[in-house]
């Protein structure tokens, strides 16, 4: 049963924030603070490899759920990868095979937290634990987080302020698009229109009603400072550490 097939009647979810959706939170927390670890300290070529082998996971797994989906007969519009996460895999699929400024800052200035959010307010809790479907949704979440974490962590991605108009120029062909599909096939791809239920989202939109695009464009700046600050506090600390090292001693 995909995230937006019908569910026949009863209960069938595992509930948001149930012990079966913390539980699970729990075990992938660990399994990527395991990968972080062992990233930083692989030698090169193995870090190379991790970086292919999560780049190509991650997409496979949207792939398999895409054929999956459509071989059940299920297939519609709002299947298509279009979301904020679907973005964060194919940039993450880019970046393995080619990083740059162009991948890396989307990573952490959208991906990141992007992902964190879809795991933690999960949409498909109306699901079954043991269904397919539920698992490659929250495999295919940790996969990005994880991706980016160990690159992070290892010193691979910087974020700097400086490039966030790279963000905002990827982040507007994205979004861009998913307006036009929403426009199409009457779809909320990116949530353009109604704030996922039991997420943030969700009291936002009710608080902020016709300005509810406006008021997420001004929370994602702030979230952007918040995120910024301390890599700018960080690099401005370096930067007088090495002038202060490269003065004539008088």
């Amino acid at each position: 049963m995909p995230q937006d097939a019908p569910l026949p009647p009863g209960n069938w979810g595992f509930g948001l924030f149930s012990p079966t959706h913390l539980l699970v939170l729990a075990i992938l927390a660990v399994g990527i603070a395991v990968l972080v670890v062992a990233y930083k300290r692989a030698s090169a070529p193995v870090r190379r490899r991790l970086q292919l082998t999560f780049g190509w996971t991650t997409l496979m797994l949207e792939v398999l759920r895409q054929i999956g989906i459509a071989a059940q007969g299920l297939y519609d519009p709002s299947y298509i990868p279009l979301h904020l996460c679907a973005m964060a895999e194919f940039v993450i699929f880019v970046d393995c095979l080619h990083s740059s400024r162009w991948t890396r800052e989307p990573l952490y200035a959208l991906g990141i937290w992007g992902a964190t959010c879809a795991l933690v307010f999960a949409d498909w809790t109306n699901r079954p634990i043991f269904n397919i479907y539920s698992w490659q949704a929250f495999l295919i979440h940790a996969c990005i987080v994880g991706y980016i974490l160990m690159r992070l962590v290892a010193g691979e991605i910087v974020p700097t302020w400086r490039n966030l108009w790279r963000v905002v120029i990827v982040m507007g062909c994205f979004v861009g698009v998913a307006a036009w599909a929403n426009a199409v096939f009457g779809t909320d791809f990116w949530y353009l229109a109604t704030g996922s239920p039991g997420s943030p989202l969700e009291p936002i939109q009710n608080m902020t009603g016709a300005y509810y695009i406006p008021a997420l464009a001004v929370l994602l700046i702030i979230l952007w400072v918040i995120m910024y600050t301390p890599w700018g506090l960080h690099a401005r600390h370096v930067t007088k550490a090495e002038k202060a090292l490269a003065a004539p001693v008088s």
